[in-house]
């Protein structure tokens, strides 16, 4: 079931001599490798038909790349749900395989987790772009994306990880449907990375001028309906990551019930989706608040809110990486702006990354 990777392998796992900028050049590249030969891998057994339980887990930006694929699962009947490793103290429950996501594959809560379950005779199976790493030694079966140099903010690494993972959650939810696994995966895959060139390009100007104006100071909201969650759990984080902005995501509907109350001119928001978030993006207008809203182009934006159009004729995981392709160039010029740079290194991380799996 291991899978090799589909592009070339600078080491036994990713290193991160890329800057941001950088990052963002090679992740469509890496992007246009995965999806031209990933399908025909995830043809290969790596998924089993009798798994119907499936049980992701992942931290940090790996956990927000699992919101719109574990969505696009539930919405085809697979019984499915996530966690961020931290809250499973032991292997509770019993679902018929763990897909586990690292980018880097050194995540040291979800090789704990991974172990915990396979001990416990789960199925486990390892998402990374490492070739080599303590996750995958862990998980015995991988599905490794190629060691592609990355960021420090992990950019090449979050595309291609992601990238699988939303295919791999349509040949399962194309499994439950046909009570066989037939490998498909949607063929607009390999739009994607022309898509996310094309609209970079055209809605760069209105990112730079929305981080100049409000993201010039204060703290952001991203705001998702549903089926697109991982755009604002991974953009609040590369926010948070990059230049610094106090940044925190919710999904549309438990956003209406109270967090949206504090609106005000020390907070921008960002709206992602359809006609409740459009809807959302005007309510938001009656606060001195700057709005920058996500959308297909179908419905008329609200006057004073900033537009950014994505294609519509996409899938909702497929549409969730373009989206967070696009916001990227945000976060870039709002570091430029507050003079936060992106690679600047906040912290040195003391506990969150291991070398082996005996340090666990």
């Amino acid at each position: 079931m291991t899978a090799g990777p589909t592009g070339p392998t600078a080491s036994n796992g990713p290193v991160y001599g890329r800057t941001y900028d950088e990052g963002r050049l090679a992740e469509v590249a890496a992007l246009r490798e995965t999806v031209a030969t990933l399908p025909a891998r995830l043809a290969d057994g790596v998924w089993r038909p009798e798994w119907r339980r499936v049980l992701f887990a992942g931290i940090g930006a790996s956990a927000a790349a699992l919101a719109s694929p574990l969505y696009a699962l539930r919405a085809a009947g697979v019984d499915a749900w996530r966690t961020d490793c931290s809250d499973y103290p032991v292997a509770a429950g019993r679902p018929d395989v763990v897909v586990a996501l690292s980018q880097s594959g050194r995540s040291r809560e979800t090789a704990d987790l991974v172990t915990r379950f396979r001990r416990a005779g789960v199925p486990t199976l390892a998402v990374t772009n490492a070739d080599d790493s303590p996750l995958r030694e862990a998980a015995g079966a991988a599905l490794t994306l190629g060691a592609q140099p990355d960021s420090r903010v992990s950019t090449v690494g979050f595309v291609v990880t992601y990238a699988a993972v939303a295919m791999l959650a349509e040949v399962a939810a194309s499994g439950t449907a046909s009570g066989s696994v037939d490998g498909a995966v949607d063929g607009r895959w390999r739009e994607l990375p022309d898509l996310i060139e094309e609209s970079v390009a055209r809605n760069a100007e209105v990112l730079g001028e929305f981080a100049a104006g409000p993201l010039a100071r204060g703290s952001a909201d991203i705001v998702a309906a549903a089926p697109q969650l991982t755009t604002a759990e991974a953009v609040a984080l590369l926010l948070r990551e990059g230049p610094l902005v106090p940044s925190a995501a919710y999904g549309t509907r438990a956003y209406l019930h109270g967090p949206m109350d504090c609106a005000s001119e020390h907070t921008s928001h960002v709206v992602v989706g359809g006609a409740r978030e459009l809807a959302l993006a005007r309510q938001l207008t009656q606060k001195p608040t700057g709005v920058l809203a996500v959308t297909d182009g179908s419905a008329p934006v609200p006057a004073g809110v900033r537009p950014v159009t994505v294609p519509a004729h996409l899938t909702a995981p497929q549409r969730a990486l373009v989206e967070v392709c696009v916001l990227q160039e945000l976060v870039a010029a709002t570091a430029a702006v507050r003079g936060n740079p992106v690679d600047e290194v906040a912290f040195a991380r003391e506990d969150t990354k291991i070398a082996a799996l005996a340090e666990l």
